[in-house]
């Protein structure tokens, strides 16, 4: 994290970054992410609330019929449940 204030890219890609970690500390990184890195976005791939609690946009991605189907289910609000 601090590569990341040093020299900030516009956009970053985590994918389950929280997987291994419990509730707590997946609802930290998530804070930690929204307070510190302001300037940048985060794509981030997460099956844990603690991450989507942080979230300003939050996408629900489901496989039906053969399709992939993408819906918006919050945004710019605090809690993204």
């Amino acid at each position: 994290l601090s590569l990341l204030q040093f020299k900030p890219a516009p956009m970053y890609i985590l994918d389950e970054v929280d997987a291994a970690l419990d509730l707590s500390h997946t609802q930290n990184i998530g804070q930690l992410l929204r307070t510190r890195f302001k300037g940048s976005q985060f794509l981030v791939v997460s099956l844990k609330d603690g991450m989507f609690n942080n979230a300003n946009v939050l996408f629900k991605t489901r496989f039906k019929d053969g399709t992939s189907v993408v819906e918006v289910k919050c945004q710019m609000s605090r809690k993204c449940v």
